[in-house]
């Protein structure tokens, strides 16, 4: 009796938690994969879209917000480095930490700086 009901459950997927589906040894989850732990995963995050005010990092999940159309500069919440949007070093940034600004002044007073990068 008791194994048909292990059977039963096993076939059924219960006992499965969303977290748990996935072990991996050397990176993390996402989705029915494994990626490397410095990459973003972007199964079911959603769309990430900046808040109306000026630099305010993404939250993944979080609810629809304006567009970051008008604010062409952005930096990264774990760095102290802005770049023009659509950058090599703009596009290297995750997106869950990204912070933009409308002006490059903006983003001095808040403590960054403009990227030596050529083209950035």
């Amino acid at each position: 009796m008791r194994r048909s009901f292990l059977l039963l459950a096993l076939l059924l997927g219960l006992g499965r938690t969303a977290e748990a589906q996935r072990v991996c040894k050397t990176g993390k989850p996402c989705g029915n994969s494994c990626i490397a732990q410095n990459k973003t995963c972007h199964v079911g995050s959603g769309s990430a879209r900046s808040a109306g005010s000026t630099a305010v990092p993404l939250r993944t999940g979080a609810p629809a917000e304006p567009s970051t159309d008008s604010m062409p500069w952005v930096g990264s919440s774990r760095g102290h480095t802005y770049y023009i949007r659509g950058c090599s070093g703009a596009n290297q940034l995750a997106v869950q930490n990204r912070i933009y600004f409308r002006t490059e002044a903006e983003a001095e007073r808040a403590g960054y700086q403009r990227s030596r990068s050529r083209g950035c």
